[in-house]
């Protein structure tokens, strides 16, 4: 079973308690689930048992080891795109988590590689969703991760998505500028939200060829917020196919989670298609592609199957 192990380093938040932390830090669980999981022994500090509530300090060393439970099953297929001593990128799957969070460990892109491709360890410099298939680049070491998170912390990696949106976008490009933010109306937690007081936000959307009933775009994030993408095509009316989160409303998202085959609904078409960068050790420049061969096979075989779980299209 795989362990998150980290570093503490007090913020500006100010003074967290341990239970404090990790419910502002891994939101898949609760408060009250995060001091029973402490009470049970399985988060540790500094290599011991200690309370929910006891006061953190920079340097203090914090272990989680999960219980163990079955994890739910993924499309682990990945195919390697470049690889050398420093980094691999790896176009993955549209149902693989990037790195462990919430009920997946082992069942990860990072740790999956690991084993397949016999590398002692990865690094997750960036992460796609879970449904979000494409181009994911990993390092081999911590030179390079930290130099890779530097150069995608500064803007210096170019990124391109492909997506299929619901309904036909009416203008050839589609530039979406608006702060985003946690929405403090809604009943989840996860989703985000447009608003005046968020944090600066970019999205060129450039239409690639109109589908039945939907449109393939090519998306720019001209900035890294989370679920950006997702949100700024809810704003413009087209929310992306197969979003459960932006495509739906809070009571259809939370009846969806409720469902207990939720899984098995289609997953969200989007696509990480392009990196563009300079190689961390090397300087040299870096080019990865991913086609929307995939994005499009998945919206014709769903169009065939018209699965009862997938979000009507809008007009």
């Amino acid at each position: 079973m795989a362990k998150l192990s980290f570093q503490y380093v007090r913020g500006p938040q100010g003074q967290e308690t341990l239970v404090d932390f990790l419910t502002r830090r891994f939101r898949y669980h609760d408060a009250l689930e995060w001091s029973a999981l402490v009470q049970e022994g399985h988060v540790t500090v500094n290599g011991n048992a200690a309370p929910p509530h006891l006061p953190l300090k920079s340097g203090h060393r914090i272990l989680y080891q999960p219980p163990p439970k079955p994890e739910p099953e993924v499309d682990p297929r990945f195919s390697v795109l470049f690889e050398d001593e420093h980094l691999v990128a790896l176009e993955k799957s549209g149902n693989l988590p990037t790195s462990p969070s919430g009920k997946y460990w082992e069942h990860c892109l990072v740790h999956i590689a690991q084993r397949e491709l016999r590398v002692p360890r990865l690094f997750a410099v960036h992460r796609l969703d879970r449904e979000t298939s494409g181009v994911n680049l990993l390092a081999k070491t911590a030179e390079a991760a930290g130099r890779l998170g530097d150069a995608f912390s500064q803007g210096r990696v170019q990124k391109a998505y492909t997506a299929v949106l619901q309904g036909r976008l009416a203008a050839r490009v589609a530039h979406v500028c608006a702060p985003l933010g946690d929405d403090p109306t809604g009943e989840i937690h996860i989703r985000q939200t447009a608003r005046r007081d968020g944090r600066a936000a970019a999205t060129r959307f450039t239409l690639l060829a109109r589908l039945p009933g939907a449109s393939l775009v090519r998306v720019e994030p001209l900035t890294g917020r989370t679920h950006q993408i997702r949100v700024h095509a809810r704003e413009i009316g087209h929310p992306v196919w197969g979003d459960k989160l932006y495509g739906r409303s809070d009571a259809e998202f939370l009846a969806w989670v409720g469902q207990p085959r939720r899984r098995d609904a289609p997953r969200q078409l989007l696509h990480a298609s392009l990196l563009c960068l300079s190689h961390p050790l090397t300087g040299e420049p870096l080019t990865l592609r991913s086609g929307p061969k995939v994005l499009l096979e998945q919206f014709y075989d769903e169009l065939s199957r018209t699965p009862e779980n997938s979000v009507p299209t809008r007009k």
